[in-house]
């Protein structure tokens, strides 16, 4: 073996081994340094020192963070762009859904906004309190009121032969009658009943129309109350012979069916009643014929002045005392928005005011509140209206509804829509008519 090797091997070994141990001098030493400044600097967690040590903080900036006195500590502000800082630069908006609509918004209707002609619409509103469904143990028919003595004008065969006659308004309310007068040659008969008194009827012609004339039929086919058909006068003087002479009859294209008999027959353009209409042919039944009104005025007042007696006391039948019904009231207040338009674009057309009881406070803000939309350069289309809710009572009811109005402004020649909600009291007046009381905005 070669001793030059072995002893070379033997002297690295011994250098590795004092290498390594001067390394690990170093090391301890280190860390003993680091000890002592851990102990003796501010900041140590040594529990006897902590008062001191916390105090020395404060105030004071470091990289990441602001130290605060110990006392009063103060929470951190949020970061920018958490949810709190987005409330506090713009407050949480109220669902869609309860938003109410205080300024008009600009819409683009789907067709031009034109003001509602006047039409059925209005036919049927102004007529509908003074035309009755007519009811007896024989026949159902209609009439419609002649003065204010609560005197209905109908056709002799609706009311022919029977034992009692119950009429029935656009509300639902119930009336008994008697006949005072009935022709055995024409068919007209007169039934009085007392509950009417003193309520206006409509205007009544005194001569025969143009031919070409505008006219709408009402009555109550199959117990339809104010069912309305529209059309025009063809033709006067016409003559029938059946049960009863039938001359100088109106005929029209207004189609009559069974059940509006003894209703009116009306002048779309003045508004006067024409005849009663009577009869339709089996062979034409597109056309329907009414007895006119000044040719039985003679006959009629005859009667008025000289009414039937009744030796035996009249049986008459029970009749619902006045009521309210959901339906009935969800109808009479979207009838009543109806007329509106017609009022804003034309002030002389009143219509909507004969659904407002007189001298109530449902009369002035309603007249106050059409006043106040009216605008020459405003022109409005017809409102669409919500009934939202209908509460029943013993003396009043209360209509809940929502209502749109859309209008076109002349002077920006932009589209608006507004909105309003409204509480509406009906009450039944002494004619049986619904009647709104009061209105209050929501």
């Amino acid at each position: 073996m070669d001793n030059r090797r072995v002893q070379r091997s033997s002297a690295a070994k011994t250098k590795k081994r004092l290498l390594i141990s001067v390394l690990f001098l170093i090391l301890l030493g280190a860390v003993a340094v680091g000890s002592y400044f851990l102990i003796a600097q501010p900041g140590s967690t040594s529990s006897s020192t902590a008062g001191t040590q916390q105090e020395s903080f404060a105030g004071k900036s470091y990289s990441g963070f602001q130290a605060n006195p110990v006392e009063a500590p103060a929470e951190p502000a949020p970061p920018e762009g958490t949810v709190e800082d987005h409330r506090e630069e713009a407050p949480e908006e109220p669902d869609e859904e309860v938003i109410v609509e205080e300024e008009p918004v600009v819409v683009t209707p789907e067709e031009p906004v034109e003001a509602p002609e006047k039409d059925l619409t209005l036919m049927i509103a102004n007529a509908k309190t003074h035309v009755y469904t007519l009811y007896t143990d024989l026949e159902q028919g209609s009439g419609f009121l002649f003065n204010e003595q609560g005197d209905v004008l109908t056709n002799a065969h609706v009311v022919k032969d029977a034992s009692y006659v119950t009429l029935k308004n656009s509300d639902g309310q119930e009336f008994n009658g008697h006949v005072i007068g009935i022709s055995e040659t024409e068919d007209v008969a007169l039934v009085r009943v007392k509950e009417l008194a003193g309520k206006t009827p409509m205007p009544m012609a005194s001569k025969d129309p143009e031919i070409g004339t505008k006219v709408v039929a009402i009555g109550s086919p199959q117990d339809q109350a104010n069912t309305a058909t529209e059309g025009e006068v063809t033709a006067t003087g016409a003559s029938f012979s059946d049960a009863y002479e039938y001359t100088n009859m109106i005929e029209s294209t207004a189609i009559l069916k069974k059940g509006s008999s003894g209703g009116p027959l009306i002048d779309t353009e003045n508004e006067q009643v024409l005849g009663i209409n009577s009869i339709i042919l089996e062979d034409s039944p597109e056309t329907g014929y009414a007895l006119p009104i000044y040719k039985v005025l003679d006959e009629v007042n005859a009667w008025i002045a000289n009414p039937i007696e009744y030796d035996d006391e009249v049986v008459l039948p029970d009749v619902k005392d006045a009521y309210f019904d959901k339906e009935l009231l969800g109808t009479f207040i979207q009838s009543y928005y109806e007329l509106i338009p017609y009022s804003l674009n034309e002030p002389e057309l009143t219509y909507y005011q004969s659904y407002l009881l007189p001298g109530s406070a449902g009369e002035t803000e309603g007249i106050k509140r059409v006043e106040a939309r009216t605008d020459a350069n405003k022109v409005y289309n017809i409102n669409k209206v919500d009934i939202l809710n209908v509460e029943i009572g013993d003396e009043e009811s209360t209509v809940e509804a929502k209502a749109e109005y859309m209008y076109h402004d002349k002077a920006t020649n932009q589209t608006y829509t507004e909105s309003e909600t409204t509480i509406y009291t009906v009450v039944i007046d002494e004619f049986g008519d619904y009647q709104i009381n009061n209105m209050v905005s929501e």
